[in-house]
């Protein structure tokens, strides 16, 4: 998570660009920036991953012209607090 800690997703640096650039921009790059983060740190929180085995994560990369996994993700999500926490029938 460290390695493009750097990379400016706004600007004309094109190692990564996921909300595209120049006249085409995503015009809620800003908005979507903080919500990701949020979002991100809310599914951290209330849930919890293990891989089915109990093992590491194997991170290798399979070869070709996007980052595949050599092996798929397999991750059990449990949730942290008991069910009727979420029952929305209040």
């Amino acid at each position: 998570m460290t390695t493009h800690k750097d990379v400016d997703v706004r600007k004309q640096n094109f190692e990564l660009i996921p909300f595209s650039s120049g006249r085409r921009m995503c015009p809620r790059v800003s908005f979507v920036l903080q919500i990701l983060q949020l979002m991100l740190a809310n599914l951290l929180n209330w849930f919890e991953f293990e891989t089915p085995s109990g093992e590491a994560v194997d991170m290798r990369e399979a070869a070709g012209l996007t980052s595949a996994k050599v092996t798929p993700l397999e991750v059990h999500i449990t949730p942290r607090l008991p069910a009727f926490v979420y029952d929305t029938n209040c």
